[in-house]
């Protein structure tokens, strides 16, 4: 049984499709389990167990690229593609492998690609993409998978990011608080002044550790708000994805927004605070080590891109870190977050 999961991006999505090659192994034992992604994604899966092999194409590639990939993908004789993608791209690539079942969701123009089109389940982002596995199974239970993510980097990336912590005093043994402040929407960016506020009680109250993250391109968006740093409080030096990775994993609490260093964190079982705006409480990870907290305005979740509100964006300037510092001290409370 040769199976493909197809997930080109966002990083995002790539990790939160990082649980389906292991609950496809669960259904079937001997399977070999392929994914296709964008190579930019290619760590968040590299050393995932339930994945055999990583095929990989790239956003930019030209007609004759990706005619060479589809002919790649025809060549492996899948049985099975999970498209979780669901973009005219992954369309074609499934249409033409070959595969006696070509899944994705029920939903968007690209249906005449597949033959399985399963209603999507609701609830948690990684619970709608255990919807794809319904084709594959007699009675479909949402309480028979595991929809947790899972992204593990290696053990000479985590020596490379511990050594470059301890070259700022951060040690193992230190309340190590990761902050990724940046995202591409603002509507789903929690001001950086209160980012601040939040990271200076950290230090002041709590003897933490802050280490302010960033994605490619949003260096300057910390830089031209935060001209000094506070005492304790550093910025990340640019990192490739895999030490990233690494990196997120050595927090003893992540606090941010809804972005893929969040949802790095929860695949690496590390506590997440999460601030949301714009986005809906699908992307929040539900468990005691997971928390989230939002202004609770009528207009949320608008999900938009652009507030049709105000260019303040009141969801996200409004909320201040008064108004998040109880709840955040009673989630460090409640799972024993410190120094040890």
């Amino acid at each position: 049984m040769n199976i493909l999961v197809i997930q080109l991006c966002k990083t995002s999505d790539v990790v939160l499709s990082t649980h389906i090659p292991r609950e496809l192994k669960k259904l079937f034992h001997d399977a070999n389990v392929d994914f296709l992604t964008f190579g930019k994604n290619r760590p968040v899966i590299k050393n995932n167990p339930y994945i055999n092999n990583i095929l990989t194409i790239n956003q930019n590639d030209n007609f004759f690229k990706l005619i060479g990939a589809t002919l790649k993908v025809r060549s492996q004789k899948y049985n099975i593609i999970l498209d979780l993608q669901n973009d005219r791209c992954s369309g074609y690539i499934t249409y033409l492998s070959g595969a006696k079942k070509r899944i994705t969701y029920n939903q968007g123009k690209s249906s005449f690609f597949y033959n399985y089109l399963p209603d999507k389940e609701v609830g948690m982002e990684s619970h709608i993409k255990l919807s794809l596995l319904k084709p594959l199974v007699e009675s479909f239970n949402m309480t028979d998978f595991d929809c947790k993510p899972i992204v593990i980097p290696s053990e000479l990336t985590v020596a490379r990011v511990r050594k470059m912590l301890k070259s700022y005093d951060i040690s193992r043994s230190d309340f190590l608080v990761i902050m990724s402040p940046t995202h591409r929407q603002p509507t789903k960016r929690w001001k950086i002044s209160h980012f601040i506020d939040t990271a200076k009680y950290l230090t002041e109250n709590h003897s933490a550790k802050v280490l302010l993250t960033y994605e490619a391109g949003e260096r300057d968006y910390i830089t031209s708000h935060i001209h000094q740093m506070p005492k304790n409080v550093f910025l990340m030096p640019e990192l490739a994805m895999n030490n990233f990775i690494a990196l997120i994993g050595q927090a003893k609490l992540h606090i941010g927004n809804e972005s893929a260093p969040h949802h790095l964190a929860v695949a690496q079982d590390i506590p997440t605070f999460l601030v949301i705006g714009s986005s809906n409480n699908g992307w929040v990870y539900e468990s005691k080590k997971h928390s989230h907290t939002q202004l609770g305005l009528d207009c949320q979740p608008c999900e938009n891109g652009k507030c049709k509100t105000s260019d303040d964006i009141p969801c996200m300037s409004n909320l201040t870190f008064d108004m998040i510092k109880e709840n955040l001290d009673a989630f460090i409370k409640t799972n024993s977050i410190s120094t040890g």
